[in-house]
């Protein structure tokens, strides 16, 4: 996936990071077809493999981005962007913690489909519950990167995330207790393969809304005393 070298730095980069989050959010909302299309027996071998073309999209766009921001030089960035171009370091770990969401996204579908596990409605309703909020908190993630990175990019532009990362730290706290209630039912009934299974789908689900609230933490790393960036991350607390 080739990026247009014609235009500024800043244009490519917010288009690049655009294409990124595009396709990683494909990858997220494929999850509740797939849970649903397991849980109703239905063929869902078609929904795992286009899970796993969309990561490897995203691991080419990551490559690209990556390529992006470590071959410019201060010259091309121009002023603005110097930053990007001095902590390069740190861009490349937000969009490393941004693949991790594609990454076991991949898994839990790879997992889902080699270990087959018997279907315990409860179980897999609370599969589906997790899989809803991943959709909801990338929904927000996405919104949140995009003015992350139009901050970084355009001179004029400022912003306020908190509400975005509120949100997403709030479904992260949902999926948490979803999956206690997972584990909970799976062991209730029986102790054996079938609750070990599950209790390795839940972990992954919930690890993916784990990465996301990495996305916002490592936002915030970038955001320190040394950094002109005029964005809120988090909301400020009164002691």
């Amino acid at each position: 996936m080739a990026v247009d070298t014609s235009r500024p730095f800043g244009e490519r980069l917010e288009a690049t990071t655009d294409r990124y989050l595009d396709r990683l959010d494909n990858c997220v909302t494929a999850l509740p077809t797939l849970v649903e299309e397991y849980s109703t027996d239905a063929g869902y071998g078609s929904t795992v493999d286009r899970i796993q073309s969309i990561e490897s999209d995203c691991d080419e766009l990551k490559l690209a981005l990556g390529k992006l921001v470590t071959t410019a030089d201060a010259k091309e960035v121009g002023l603005r962007l110097t930053w990007v171009h001095l902590h390069a370091d740190r861009m490349l770990e937000l969009y490393g913690h941004l693949d991790t969401i594609a990454n076991v996204s991949e898994q839990f579908a790879e997992e889902l489909a080699a270990i087959a596990p018997k279907r315990v409605d409860d179980c897999l309703d609370g599969i589906a519950r997790m899989a809803e909020l991943a959709v909801a908190a990338m929904a927000e993630l996405g919104v949140v990167v995009r003015e992350f990175v139009r901050t970084l990019c355009r001179p004029e532009y400022s912003a306020s995330i908190t509400q975005g990362v509120s949100a997403i730290r709030a479904f992260e706290g949902d999926s948490d207790a979803v999956r206690t209630r997972v584990l909970e039912t799976a062991f209730d009934r029986e102790h054996d393969a079938t609750a070990v299974a599950y209790r390795q789908l839940a972990v992954l689900l919930d690890g993916v809304l784990d990465a996301m609230e990495d996305v916002t933490d490592q936002m915030h790393l970038m955001t320190g005393p040394d950094t002109w960036l005029d964005i809120e991350i988090y909301p400020e607390y009164h002691y």
